[in-house]
C-alpha cells in the first residue's frame, strides 16, 4: 500500500486565489460560530504575482478578510485602510504561506525563508488583536499550508526567486552554482546529522549513507529548497520526483569517482539520450568545496553529446565546482562529471539529493513513507514521493482517474504553465 497526501488533491490551492479565499472563509467560519468577535481586517497586497492569477484591478493583488461577530467575509483585493496590512512579494508569502512544521523546525524555515527571500514575517501595518482573531489566524495558516502549492508558471516564479541567470547557466553549460543556499545555522545541522547516521553505520559500508527522508526532519525541509525544486522542475517538469537522496563523507585520500560519468548510468538510458532531461542532482556543500576538500568536476557542454561518458574518460579538461559552505550545485544528469581526491586533512560533508521525471522508476522508494512525515509537510513533498501521480495505484477496475485528472490539471511533466 501507498501513503495518502495529507489531504484530498482537489483541496489544493494557489495562494490567494478564488479557491484559496473560499476555503479560508469556510474554515474560518467553522470556528467563529457562536462567537461574538470585534470587527477587524487583515490584508496582504501581493505584488509580483503570477500573471495567471493577476487582476488588472488599480488596488493590486491580494486579498482582504473581514471578522464582525460570528462572520467572516474575503474580498479578493487588498485593503491598505485595513487594521492589519502588509505589502509583500507574492512568491515569497507562498513561502512562508507553505510553512508546516513546529517547534525548533518551525523557527528553522522561518529562518531559512528570510535568508533566501530577504523579506521577514514582521512588516505588518497595524497590531494583531489579541485572541481569539489571532489564534484563528494562526490556525488558519496551519490549516491552508497543506493545501498551498506554489504557482505552476516555473518561468515566473524562477524570476522572482532570482534564478535567470541559473536557467540560462542549465540550458547553455548543463550545471549551475547556488551561493548563499542555506544558513550557516542549517548547514551545523545537517553535517551534525550527517555524521551520526555514517558513525552508526557498520563498518565498511562505504561513504554515503542513503533513504534520508525516513530519517529526520532536516533531510525533509532540505529535499524541499525552493531554489532547488523550481529548477528542477523547469528541468524535469512539474511533478518531479525523489530520485534519490543521500549524504558523502570524504576523508582524507578518498577519490570517490576518479573518471567521469553522467547519471543516466544507474537507470541504464540507452544512447542518444533524450533531448530533454531525465534526472538531476543539487549537491549541498555542507563543508566548503575547496580543492584540497575534493570538489566535484564537471565537463562544461557535455549534455550536447547525449552520451555516457566514454571508458577512461579522465579529469583533464574538466572545472571543478569550487564554492563556499552553504552553497548548492546543480546539474543536467547527462553532465559528465567525476571528483577530485580530497588532500586535506579532516572530512568533507555534503548532500546529495537527486530528482527525476514523474514518470521514471527512482532509485529510492517513497511512496510507504510513514504517513506522519506527509502530513507535516506542504503538498510539494507528498508529490516528490510519488503520492500524487497514479503510477502502482491501479485497482481492480483500473487505473486511479483522480490521479491521473490531478497530473493533467496540474501540468505534470510540463516546464511551462499548462493550457
Amino acid at each position: 500500500m501507498f501513503t495518502e497526501p495529507a489531504v484530498a488533491l482537489d483541496e489544493r490551492v494557489e495562494l490567494a486565489s478564488a479557491e484559496w479565499l473560499a476555503e479560508s472563509v469556510r474554515f474560518l467560519g467553522s470556528r467563529t460560530r457562536g462567537l461574538s468577535l470585534p470587527a477587524f481586517s487583515i490584508s496582504e497586497r501581493l505584488d509580483n504575482p503570477p500573471p495567471h492569477l493577476a487582476a488588472s484591478d488599480a488596488d493590486g493583488f491580494g486579498y482582504t478578510l473581514r471578522f464582525a461577530g460570528d462572520e467572516v467575509t474575503a474580498e479578493a483585493r487588498p485593503d491598505p485602510k485595513a487594521d492589519c496590512y502588509r505589502v509583500a512579494d507574492y512568491t515569497a508569502s507562498v513561502l512562508y504561506a507553505t510553512i508546516v512544521y513546529d517547534g525548533d523546525a518551525r523557527e528553522r524555515a522561518v529562518r531559512q525563508t528570510g535568508y533566501i527571500t530577504g523579506e521577514g514575517l514582521g512588516d505588518w501595518q497595524g497590531r494583531m488583536p489579541d485572541d481569539p482573531i489571532s489564534r484563528l489566524c494562526g490556525e488558519l495558516h496551519d490549516h491552508m499550508a497543506v493545501r498551498t502549492v506554489m504557482s505552476p508558471d516555473i518561468r515566473h516564479r524562477a524570476e522572482a526567486l532570482g534564478l535567470a541567470d541559473n536557467l540560462s547557466d542549465l540550458d547553455e553549460r548543463g550545471y549551475t552554482i547556488l551561493p548563499g543556499a542555506f544558513t550557516e545555522q542549517f548547514a551545523d545541522q545537517l553535517r551534525a546529522e550527517a555524521h551520526r547516521n555514517h558513525d552508526a553505520a557498520p563498518p565498511d559500508v562505504g561513504f554515503r549513507a542513503t533513504m534520508l527522508l525516513k530519517r529526520g526532519r532536516l533531510w525533509e525541509e532540505a529535499v524541499l529548497h525552493p531554489w532547488v525544486l523550481t529548477l528542477m522542475e523547469h528541468l524535469l517538469g512539474r511533478g518531479c520526483l525523489v530520485y534519490q537522496s543521500d549524504t558523502i563523507i570524504k576523508g582524507p585520500g578518498l577519490d570517490t569517482h576518479p573518471g567521469l560519468h553522467s547519471d543516466y548510468g544507474a537507470s541504464r538510458i540507452p544512447e542518444p539520450f533524450p533531448d530533454y532531461c531525465l534526472e538531476a542532482t543539487a549537491v549541498w556543500a555542507i563543508d566548503d568545496f575547496s580543492l584540497p576538500n575534493g570538489p566535484t568536476v564537471v565537463m562544461p557542454g557535455s549534455v550536447a553529446k547525449r552520451s555516457q561518458a566514454p571508458k577512461g574518460a579522465t579529469r583533464d579538461g574538466t572545472k571543478p565546482l569550487v564554492m563556499e559552505r552553504g552553497s548548492i550545485a546543480l546539474w543536467h544528469g547527462g553532465l559528465w562529471h567525476g571528483a577530485m581526491p580530497r588532500s586535506a586533512p579532516g572530512k568533507r560533508t555534503s548532500l546529495h539529493n537527486a530528482y527525476c521525471r514523474q514518470f521514471m522508476r527512482p532509485l529510492e522508494r517513497y511512496d510507504d513513507i510513514p504517513q506522519e512525515i506527509v502530513d507535516r509537510n506542504p503538498p510539494a513533498f507528498a508529490t516528490l514521493c510519488g503520492l500524487d501521480d497514479a503510477f502502482g495505484k491501479s485497482g481492480d477496475h483500473g487505473a486511479d482517474f483522480e490521479r491521473m485528472g490531478y497530473a493533467a490539471k496540474m501540468g505534470f511533466g510540463a516546464t511551462a504553465l499548462p493550457g
